[in-house]
């Protein structure tokens, strides 16, 4: 009786936490086409948990890294179990230019190597991906909504900074007046 009472509890045990899991998407393995699929994942408090069915079908691209989607937010996911949540650019995951890729953590942008680990962490309010060495930031900026459902950064002060994260042209610009180099 406690053979079938034990059983029971592991069956509820299970379905409670398939049915924590929303869906997901990503690039699958063996047909290279990015996927939904339901009940594979879930994040919650800044903890990333992926069905072991799942993780083992991911495509690891050249970096040994896998793009990833659950709950509103897109991740690049290693083999090891390591993420990084990042940042949603052009109907994806940001891309890594120039060996970098950003997160928002506080509410600032954070640069990432392909090894997730933290490269940069500048302290704007928005940063650009680089792009010959430099980055397009601000500081009071405020990401708004336009009416054909795009976003655009409205306001603040804007300048340039280099990969060590120093100014090379000063963080006080409104953008129409913005030196073009």
């Amino acid at each position: 009786m406690s053979k079938y009472i034990t059983i029971i509890i592991m069956l509820f045990i299970i379905s409670v936490k398939a049915e924590d899991f929303n869906s997901c998407g990503y690039i699958h393995k063996n047909t290279n086409l990015y996927e939904l699929f339901d009940n594979c994942a879930s994040y919650k408090d800044g903890n990333l948990q992926i069905s072991k069915e799942h993780i083992k079908n991911l495509y690891f691209d050249k970096f040994d890294t896998a793009s990833f989607f659950t709950s509103g937010q897109y991740f690049y996911v290693k083999p090891d179990g390591r993420f990084l949540p990042v940042l949603f650019y052009d109907n994806g995951a940001d891309y890594f230019e120039e060996g970098l890729t950003r997160s928002l953590k506080s509410g600032k942008i954070e640069y990432y190597n392909t090894d997730l680990k933290l490269v940069l962490s500048p302290g704007y309010d928005w940063s650009w991906p680089f792009h010959e060495g430099k980055a397009l930031v601000c500081n009071g900026c405020v990401l708004t909504s336009l009416e054909d459902g795009h976003k655009a950064l409205k306001g603040g002060s804007w300048g340039y900074i280099n990969k060590e994260g120093k100014e090379i042209i000063p963080v006080k610009y409104k953008t129409s007046d913005l030196p073009k180099k």
